[in-house]
């Protein structure tokens, strides 16, 4: 009995090790040199001398112009992203937004809709083509705004896209001009600054810019603040 019991130690502790070594090794390895997954969500750049600003285009636009011409009296280049359903409507405004050398991404078709993984992939597939075939560019950058997150993240991945959120939404639907700025002030490098075309965006914008000169702070592209070019 008593060497019956001896075995059975020993084979416990042996199944403990294991067990152990499993488990150390599991989370062992994405210390050991794990790369970011494409797909999952990317809040900030590893640039910490810039920001980045992108807008999202899915209806309304009623400042774009102003806005466009400000990036380009600074020499600024943004990031947009545009719904499916945006682009075949106003082709003529992207095609300028393209020329002027904005980074485009998408926003899916429709995306004030959600749905199960099938029907997000799909989505921003017909997001994709769309804007392909109006632009000539192909989007390597998707913003989810509502959706669900993981079910994005599976999607992007699935597709071989990088998903990006933003650190800091400076709401500008929602407040004036004069706050925008303030919020803004929050910003640090390597922070992406969501925006969307509204009149007091479009009002915002100079003083913005001025704000980061002030502040040492590059604004480029969401792609360029993380790297995704390189």
């Amino acid at each position: 009995m008593l060497k019956m019991r001896g075995i059975t130690g020993i084979v416990v502790n042996v199944a403990l090790f294991l067990v152990i070594a499993a488990l150390y090794a599991i989370t062992a390895e994405p210390f050991a040199g794990a790369k970011p997954t494409i797909g999952s969500a990317v809040y900030m750049g590893t640039n910490t001398d810039a920001v980045a600003l992108q807008w999202t285009l899915s209806y309304k636009a009623g400042s774009l112009d102003k806005i466009l011409n400000t990036l380009e009296s600074r020499n600024i280049s943004s990031t947009f992203f545009i719904s499916g359903e945006y682009v075949r409507r106003n082709p003529e405004q992207v095609r300028k937004i393209v020329s002027m050398g904005h980074e485009i991404g998408t926003l899916g078709d429709y995306p004030n809709s959600d749905g199960d993984i099938a029907w997000v992939e799909q989505d921003i597939i017909t997001s994709i083509q769309s804007i392909k075939e109006i632009c000539g560019i192909t989007p390597r950058l998707y913003y989810s705004a509502a959706r669900k997150q993981n079910v994005s993240d599976r999607a992007a991945k699935n597709l071989g896209i990088t998903h990006v959120k933003c650190t800091i939404d400076l709401l500008c639907a929602r407040d004036d001009a004069e706050n925008i700025v303030l919020r803004a002030r929050n910003a640090a490098g390597g922070n992406i600054i969501l925006m969307q075309p509204t009149a007091q965006a479009g009002e915002s914008l100079e003083e913005l810019l001025l704000q980061f000169e002030e502040m040492k702070l590059e604004v480029v592209t969401t792609g360029e603040l993380i790297g995704l070019y390189d």
